[in-house]
């Protein structure tokens, strides 16, 4: 351990060792970045459309009013990137001068753009203060097609949307290009790269605006249940007595009852529901994480600093989330991405089940269910599982990182 080196830094230097963990967590940047500008790389909604009447910008109004409620968050951050960027750069040079490290700079600006997408999602979460979607029911391909002369359209790298439909494009496979003598959209002589589902929409697409949905659940239901599980393991190893008891009571009822067929059940009786899916799946894990806090926080209540910090009279309260609880946040620490990873199987295969995220919903594993019993449709089996593959081994990668870098019994050997 070097003079002035802190917990972190050792845990930082140790996970950079880990070259599988460290590429991974590079990795899981574009994963971030497709899903968040997504619309900047698939829409059917032009950037720019010119008529007679006047330029328009659809695209911005429609970043407002999108069809699917996740969609809405990512948008917003979409839309504070801008806002962010000049900031972080703004604001390097005063974090150098105070001597922060890469690591700590790359936290503040992760925080800060955390701060500003929920700011914007709060303020335009109001549907007064959102611009009005005047174009939401236009086809500006097929207005386009109809009036070349009149009406011109500019658009993203890939034009078309999750939801556009086009059956007489039917389960093609990739590089598929619809012949111009069946042309009726502007965007309908470009090419299909992953190919085409059962109502004629673009697998890519629908590909990348999955990347959202796959984010979401597994990072939602992974914030609920480390919450829920960190706060009762707290208090079940401070206080310890009948409350250490009665938790664990209740912790052992709770891990009776299995994720995956309680979210099939509320499903059945409900219908698909991303809300639910995240919902349950943070609710019925919780149980291991409080277990493992409780554990460490039945080690920590033991240290001096507890003892001191009770005989200055500091509140429970204080005492167990300023100190106790900062303290014995490893586990969660390394659970986080091994239960982001499960969380985006268990939505997948619900998906796949047909239990899922409610139609049509781009979601990976939609798109396996559509090739359910019929493989010739190869391409989507074999895209959306790479994608499924690939995200889960990045984040068990990084949790298998982050594990051996919390060891104490590796640094010890240094």
């Amino acid at each position: 351990m070097e003079p002035g080196e802190t917990y972190w830094d050792i845990v930082w230097r140790q996970f950079r060792r880990n070259r599988f963990a460290y590429t991974s967590l590079w990795s899981l940047l574009p994963v971030v970045t497709v899903a968040i500008f997504a619309p900047l790389l698939c829409s059917n909604v032009p950037l720019v459309f010119r008529t007679p009447d006047g330029t328009f910008f659809p695209w911005l109004r429609g970043l407002f009013h999108p069809e699917e409620p996740v969609d809405f968050v990512f948008n917003m951050a979409l839309l504070g990137f801008p806002l962010w960027l000049p900031s972080v750069l703004v604001r390097r040079p005063a974090w150098k001068r105070r001597g922060l490290t890469s690591r700590v700079q790359v936290l503040h600006g992760v925080f800060g753009y955390v701060v500003i997408t929920l700011a914007l999602t709060a303020v335009f979460a109001v549907p007064s203060l959102r611009p009005n979607n005047r174009f939401r029911a236009s086809n500006f391909p097929a207005e386009e097609f109809a009036s070349p002369e009149t009406k011109h359209g500019t658009y993203v790298l890939i034009p078309f949307g999750p939801f556009e439909q086009d059956v007489k494009s039917r389960y093609e496979k990739p590089f598929y290009r619809k012949p111009q003598s069946g042309w009726e959209d502007s965007n309908d002589g470009v090419i299909h790269p992953l190919g085409t589902d059962d109502s004629g929409r673009d697998v890519m697409t629908r590909m990348i605006y999955g990347t959202r949905l796959a984010i979401t659940v597994g990072f939602v239901a992974v914030s609920i249940y480390l919450t829920i599980g960190c706060l009762v393991g707290a208090l079940a190893g401070y206080f310890g007595g009948w409350v250490d008891i009665l938790i664990s009571r209740v912790i052992e009822i709770v891990m009776l009852f299995p994720s995956f067929f309680l979210i099939l059940t509320l499903v059945a009786l409900m219908g698909p529901n991303i809300y639910i899916i995240m919902g349950v799946i943070g609710v019925t894990s919780w149980p291991s994480m409080a277990r493992l806090i409780r554990g460490e926080v039945l080690k920590q209540r033991a240290a001096d600093y507890v003892s001191a910090a009770q005989a200055l009279g500091f509140s429970h309260a204080r005492i167990i989330f300023r100190h106790l609880l900062p303290n014995s946040l490893t586990p969660a620490l390394v659970a986080a991405p091994f239960g982001i990873a499960g969380a985006i199987i268990t939505e997948a295969g619900l998906s796949l089940l047909g239990f899922g995220v409610r139609p049509p919903a781009p979601t990976w594993g939609s798109l396996l269910q559509l090739a359910h019993g019929n493989y010739s449709y190869w391409w989507l089996v074999v895209f959306p599982s790479l994608a499924i593959f690939f995200t889960v081994t990045i984040f068990n990668l990084i949790g298998g990182g982050l594990r051996d870098a919390m060891d104490p019994r590796l640094r010890a050997t240094e």
